[in-house]
């Protein structure tokens, strides 16, 4: 960032008897990769075990952003970030942990590649085939390899060329089978339906599952901890749109109500920008579908805004903390300064370099070209505003463009041989 900091120290480096004390080792001088982690120590009364925290919610794993508040919480006797819990041989714990972080780490660019590459040939078979099963099976492939990921994780399989194999076996059979045994619009929305029940009800009881699992969160860059990163939130986007128009117009608000939820609120999702852009989504898709006049479309969007606060309010007032409640909560100043710091974020992540200022042109030029498209499916409509809306309000760029051109691509794909059966056109 330039250089340190200045200001009044909000902590003391001095020790006394009877005190607890908090050693922090840190990096050697120089540039290093943000996947290094580094040993951290509390010595003093009610610290035995591993260290814990609420802001990475995996056991051993804790944030430097935790270190300050945390020391500053017990000199004033409150509850700090981070805590400790009873565990046997804590150094082999931390060292396996250490193992797997490493493994996910390393395993992530691969899986990725797996991911595209089964989206592509499978959105591409679709295209060429025009047939309805192979339609379906491109646009499942995405929430298939979600949860085949989250369910390796669960498995403990680590190793990245097996982790690798695995996910490029399991998770096309399972896209095949469901597409196979989901013909008709309730089969559908109850297997879509079943995918979100799932997942959020891992990351509220298992965060560790989804944490570790290579298409996911990244704790170890440091960055994302726990719940949806935007790559995630962008893939599961287009499956959640479609189950809101399978659903019909009548249940719809229920669905986007449930599913916004999950993905805002900090004991599951945790993701702000998400809870704006699947809002955002499902409010398109009901003007879309209702064909509203304006004055009832700008009723609903305004309902839609009151619906967002209404759910990062119930989120604080049941202990969830997170940078959303905390933006919310302070006032309109905190969001739009935020909003601000995560468009700077954006631009500064498209201009770091050519090659991802070329990726980014051309999967806006895919997003254009799609919404040029006649006729334009509702659901396609409100996935590619819901990208828009993304694009301003999170701070990854070439993931949402990206994963979201090759969504709408496959959505596109599918439409054409399967949306008058699905009423998706």
């Amino acid at each position: 960032m330039g250089g340190v900091p200045g200001g009044k120290p909000l902590i003391s480096l001095a020790t006394r008897p009877g005190r607890i004390t908090v050693y922090v080792s840190l990096p050697p001088p120089g540039k290093h990769h943000n996947v290094l982690r580094y040993p951290i120590t509390v010595v003093g009364p009610g610290y035995r075990g591993l260290l814990v925290s609420s802001s990475t919610r995996l056991p051993g794993l804790v944030s430097l952003a935790d270190v300050a508040p945390s020391v500053r919480a017990l000199n004033r006797g409150d509850r700090p970030r981070i805590r400790a819990r009873p565990a046997e041989e804590p150094l082999r714990q931390l060292a396996r942990l250490d193992r797997r972080l490493d493994d996910a780490h390393d395993t992530r660019i691969p899986a990725m590649v797996v991911l595209a590459a089964l989206m592509g040939s499978f959105g591409l078979l679709a295209l060429l085939t025009r047939s309805a099963m192979a339609g379906r099976a491109a646009f499942l492939v995405a929430p298939a390899c979600v949860v085949t990921a989250v369910l390796l994780s669960a498995a403990d399989v680590t190793a990245p060329w097996v982790t690798v194999l695995m996910l490029a076996l399991a998770a096309p059979a399972a896209a095949l089978g469901a597409a196979a045994l989901l013909g008709s619009r309730r089969q559908l929305a109850l297997g879509l339906g079943a995918v979100f029940v799932f997942l959020f009800a891992v990351m509220w009881a298992r965060p560790e599952w989804n944490t570790l699992a290579v298409i996911g969160p990244h704790p170890d860059g440091g960055g994302r901890f726990h719940g949806l990163t935007n790559q995630v939130e962008t893939l599961l986007l287009s499956p959640a749109l479609v189950l809101g128009a399978l659903v019909g117009l009548r249940a719809l608000p229920v669905v986007a109500l449930a599913l916004s939820a999950g993905v805002a609120a900090s004991r599951m999702g945790a993701d702000g920008g998400g809870l704006v852009v699947y809002l955002a989504g499902f409010l398109v898709l009901g003007l879309r579908l209702a064909r509203m006049p304006a004055p009832r479309a700008a009723a609903a969007t305004a309902g839609a805004a009151g619906a967002a606060l209404l759910l990062v309010g119930i989120d604080a007032a049941t202990g969830g903390s997170s940078h959303v409640t905390d933006a919310v909560g302070g006032g309109p100043g905190s969001l739009a300064g935020d909003l601000a710091h995560r468009v700077h974020l954006s631009a500064a992540s498209v201009t770091a370099n050519w090659n991802n200022a070329l990726f980014f042109i051309a999967s806006v030029a895919a997003l254009v070209w799609l919404a040029l498209q006649r006729p334009r499916p509702p659901v396609l409509e409100a996935l590619l505003v819901a990208l828009g809306v993304s694009l301003v309000v999170n701070d990854t760029p070439a993931d949402v463009a990206g994963w979201g051109a090759l969504s709408a691509l496959v959505l596109w794909t599918w439409a054409r041989s399967d949306g008058s059966a699905l009423r998706l056109e």
